[in-house]
């Protein structure tokens, strides 16, 4: 009896507050591709087990369904569930930050529409944290050809630079930038919020001590990659060179988790997941460091009644996971064929952590 036959790594949720894409993108993105490939296949025992399959997968894919980018004229399932991937962690990177700001509001007015820079349109940043289906509406009431035409140089992909060009992986390109600033500017408010408590209760501040915020970050992401390619003579020296950037002492590699396992190998999607990881690092490392300053201050949130601040200092990857209905285990002992295999790459950001204090 034929059968599928892939390895792919055991399912992880990670406990970590710096989450790298490769565990999730290779276990959906190969289960995907396999399925796919045994569906298309004139063996009747092996497109059995890849209607089997398929139906374990599209229940995944319902949950993930916000995240999912609904393509109409394409099909590439692999590289579908990847883009879903990275933007359930893009969404971890703002639900945090929307939770306290939300608190900080109760005692310090916050502004929650951001603008987007360029696009001439503004979001609710609480909504767009929350409300899973609001930014595939605000995507769905523009005209993409337009608004693609607006967005800085690092996002104009998927425009027959690298051989392809399609509209609705142009729509991604939007939605990545959107949900980018979106997240600079949380992290913009949160500094704000921050320091507008430490004014308001200037005297308990100077009474405890405590260290003064960290300064914020100015990492220049469009130079880095500008300056990476600018000598770069073909698509493969300019993939190379972008997988050579370093961020915050952490390169490439360390963001991903490792290379990711691409059994439809895309050079446009390549570069695509490490422009936009670069660009959501940026962020999320600057979201850690805050997290880092809220830990060493929480006896000021204790004090001036907003203690609950520190219950998202230490809110990680896999506890998300739990509250969007990520399954943590998947039942796959009916194919016989599907092995699995640890990941042998060790990421530097494993090791980026917070221990609340005692």
């Amino acid at each position: 009896m034929s059968k599928i036959n892939v390895e792919i790594p055991p399912l992880e949720c990670p406990a970590v507050l710096l989450p790298q894409p490769k565990n999730l993108m290779d276990f959906f993105g190969l289960l995907a591709s396999e399925a796919e490939r045994a569906l298309n296949s004139v063996d009747e025992d092996l497109r059995k087990e890849g209607e089997k399959l398929k139906e374990i997968l599209d229940g995944v894919r319902s949950i993930l369904s916000p995240y999912d980018p609904k393509f109409q004229r394409l099909s590439i399932p692999e590289h579908e569930f990847k883009i879903m991937i990275q933007r359930l962690i893009e969404e971890y990177h703002m639900y945090v930050p929307s939770k306290i700001l939300d608190l900080i509001n109760s005692v310090l007015p916050i502004t929650f529409t951001a603008p987007i820079p360029g696009l001439g349109i503004s979001v609710d940043i609480l909504k767009i944290a929350t409300d899973r289906e609001y930014l595939n509406t605000i995507i769905s009431q523009i005209d993409v050809d337009s608004m693609y035409d607006l967005l800085p140089s690092e996002y104009k992909l998927f425009n027959g630079e690298y051989g392809l060009v399609n509209a609705e992986l142009k729509a991604k390109q939007i939605q990545d930038f959107i949900k980018n600033e979106v997240t600079k500017f949380m992290n913009g408010q949160m500094f704000d919020g921050f320091g507008g408590l430490i004014s308001k209760f200037d005297t308990i501040w100077s009474a405890l001590g405590l260290p003064s915020l960290p300064v914020p970050l100015s990492l220049d992401i469009k130079g880095l990659i500008d300056a990476a390619i600018a000598n770069a003579q073909t698509d493969a020296e300019k993939l190379l060179a972008l997988k050579n950037i370093s961020i915050a002492g952490f390169s490439v590699e360390d963001l991903l988790g490792g290379e990711i396992d691409d059994n439809l190998v895309s050079l446009e999607f390549t570069i695509a997941r490490i422009n936009q990881k670069l660009k959501e690092f940026e962020q999320s490392w600057q979201t850690f460091l805050l997290k880092e300053w809220m830990n060493k201050v929480t006896s000021f949130f204790d004090a001036i009644g907003l203690g609950a601040l520190t219950q998202w200092i230490t809110f990680d990857f896999c506890m998300f996971m739990s509250v969007i209905g990520v399954p943590k285990t998947i039942d796959l002992s009916g194919f016989g064929g599907i092995k699995t295999k640890g990941n042998e790459f060790t990421s530097a950001l494993g090791s980026q952590s917070i221990v609340p204090p005692v």
